[in-house]
């Protein structure tokens, strides 16, 4: 009895032998998992009393690491023959034209690629073989041995090839597959970075060189060289970077790298130091004029303690110019913080005229010549010479004028707003009765001069 339960448990583990070797057929090698599947089959090898299968596994291996890596406690990798290129196994159907790789021979370009130690750099590289068994090249640059899917090295043979899968493999040199940046070859996605100038965007480039000792890459176009830390290269390159697509009407300061996008538009600590970009940050997501550079500019200082207002004006005297006051040095810094997200004159009319001044009014004008009152003169498109504001001063008491020349934009006499632009497109908004009161004024004033004037200068003569 117990003999016939021998004879039928066999066909069953037979069964689940088969089952086992079809799962493990259906496995791929990596980083992950190929130390346990190569015990796995060894110890298989062993007891079927072959060693063929561990010598084809053997061929596969990819790192320098690998061959001193313990692999089981009775079983290590030997050494493979790598001069038999008669038994190197055939590379798939997609993979790159073999008839461009000559193994042992062929000598790659200099490229980056991610491992699983980081991004490394890698010149000089020879293709040594391809590893079937892990669709991956061997490649070697005379200091260690380096696996590339074949996705990958298909993008050094064909730079500018895209695909954005990712594969983090841990604890080896070991390519993720993802393009690779070939130097002086691979064009970079457009980008914009702040400089020394200001906000400035680069397009077109290709890398030039990497400098290990600074931990950066230089980029050029031929034309503009620009140095990128490690950082914000890893960020280029990302494969989501290489999937979007501006055109020439997005600003630049969409195309902002994160890193720099943040430097652009977050607030730091409130000090003396940072008062320049804290304004510089406001000014481009608040204000719309001079003015209102000036009121973020007072909120900020009356936010900081005595000791910090005082390091602030004197650091604001430093920067001032010949015959320049604090609040000039306010209106230029907003000037310049906004010289690449300027409002132009056609949102304006657009976007203002409907949000601003036109809910509920529905009163508002804003097509060239047309009058702001049937009692006033002033119509759409007029010039004012010399308006005066008197704002207060950022540090101290006190008013200071700023005088402005502006162009009448759009006008509510229901919503009493009148909004008015200077030659740098930002926007004023003055009460519509007060400015066709002082305009008028002005007007009666004006003509009063004038007849006076011609009093003055007339000829009597008594008869």
């Amino acid at each position: 009895m117990e003999n016939e339960n021998s004879e039928n448990k066999i066909p069953l583990e037979q069964e689940k032998l088969e089952e086992a070797a079809e799962n493990l057929k259906n496995i791929q090698f990596s980083g992950d998992n190929y130390k346990e599947l190569l015990e796995i089959i060894n110890r298989i090898s062993a007891i079927a009393g072959s060693k063929k299968h561990e010598e084809e596994i053997e061929r596969g291996e990819v790192s320098e690491s690998l061959k001193t890596e313990e692999v089981s406690e009775d079983n290590s990798i030997p050494e493979v023959d790598e001069t038999a290129e008669e038994n190197a196994p055939t590379p798939p159907k997609d993979s790159v034209n073999q008839e461009a790789v000559v193994f042992g021979k062929t000598v790659l370009p200099s490229f980056a690629i991610m491992t699983g130690k980081g991004l490394r750099n890698y010149s000089n590289t020879i293709v040594e073989r391809y590893a079937e068994e892990i669709n991956s090249y061997i490649l070697n640059d005379g200091k260690e041995k380096i696996v590339v899917p074949a996705k990958t090295f298909e993008s050094i043979m064909s730079p500018n090839t895209a695909y954005s899968k990712d594969k983090n493999i841990d604890n080896l040199t070991i390519a993720d597959e993802t393009p690779a940046i070939v130097n002086g070859q691979t064009i970079l996605p457009e980008f914009a970075i702040i400089t020394t100038p200001g906000l400035q965007t680069f397009k077109n480039l290709t890398v030039q060189n990497y400098n290990e000792a600074e931990k950066s890459y230089i980029l050029s176009d031929g034309n503009k060289t620009v140095t990128l830390p490690e950082s914000s290269f890893l960020e280029l390159t990302k494969p989501a970077r290489f999937e979007r697509q501006f055109d020439e009407n997005t600003p630049a300061h969409k195309k902002l790298l994160e890193t720099q996008y943040e430097q652009y538009f977050k607030d730091r600590d409130n000090t003396a130091n940072n008062f320049r970009h804290n304004l510089s940050v406001h000014c481009r997501k608040e204000c719309s004029s001079p003015l209102d550079a000036l009121k973020v500019a007072k909120k900020i200082t009356s936010r900081m303690s005595r000791e910090e207002q005082q390091k602030t004006r004197n650091l604001l005297k430093q920067l001032a110019r010949e015959d320049e006051t604090i609040n000039q040095v306010i209106i230029r810094t907003y000037f310049e913080a906004i010289k690449e997200v300027p409002l132009n004159e056609n949102y304006i009319k657009q976007n203002f005229p409907e949000k601003k001044i036109a809910r509920p009014f529905y009163d508002t004008i804003s097509n060239t010549g047309a009058l702001l009152d049937k009692d006033s003169t002033l119509r759409i498109g007029d010039t004012l010479h010399n308006v005066s504001f008197n704002v207060d001063k950022i540090l101290g008491h006190g008013k200071e004028p700023l005088y402005e020349t502006l162009t009448i934009v759009s006008a509510s006499k229901e919503g009493n707003t009148v909004l008015l632009m200077d030659k740098n497109k930002s926007y004023y908004e003055v009460p519509h009765d007060m400015l066709l009161e002082k305009y008028n004024k002005l007007r009666l004033k004006e003509h009063c001069a004038e007849r006076h004037q011609q009093k003055a200068n007339r000829i009597e003569i008594e008869r």
